[in-house]
């Protein structure tokens, strides 16, 4: 298995790999929509992201991005459906922590789907229900109240039969 870091400059091919895994992952294997997955994405030379290739195949993927100078944030953590439960994810965690560190990062965050969040905790990182995961998006305006949604409770799970969770780390 090959590790790569995307970072500025990195060929075409690695964002279409890392492309390929949501996909994969979240528009066939969870039905989120496609305009919907990639609607906050900045530009490819923008994106820093961890992918994992296998016999020439794109396996899994993730971003990251740097709320502030000493937080790191996972996100868009995918492994393709063929090969979740077969340790990539953990193996890509590691990776992207790996990489935070190298920048001096000491707080991490991902923004998990619940179901997810045991996952997490196996590697150490804590859930915090008390803070709304947004906070640390990019296109989260900090001024913008959140959006009211009468028909569903707080933590009720929402269309795509999920509710987003912050899980973090301090190294």
């Amino acid at each position: 298995m090959e590790i790569y870091r995307i970072e500025k400059g990195a060929e075409t091919w690695k964002y279409k790999a890392y492309d390929y895994v949501r996909t994969d992952a979240f528009c066939v294997g969870q039905s989120i929509p496609i305009e919907l997955e990639f609607s906050h994405d900045e530009k490819e030379e923008d994106l820093q992201a961890v992918i994992l290739i296998e016999d020439h195949k794109p396996v899994a993927g993730c971003r990251i991005a740097f709320p502030d100078e000493k937080t790191g944030k996972i996100e868009r953590v995918c492994v393709v459906r063929e090969k979740q439960k077969g340790g990539y994810g953990r193996i890509l965690i590691q990776e992207a922590e790996n990489w935070l560190k190298e920048y001096g990062v000491n707080h991490i965050v991902i923004s998990s789907q619940d179901r997810a969040a045991g996952f997490y905790e196996k590697l150490g990182y804590q859930l915090n229900p008390e803070v709304d995961p947004s906070v640390y998006d990019k296109h989260h305006k900090q001024e913008e109240k959140p959006k009211q949604e009468p028909s569903r409770p707080k933590n009720a799970p929402g269309p795509f039969g999920f509710t987003c969770v912050l899980v973090e780390k301090y190294l």
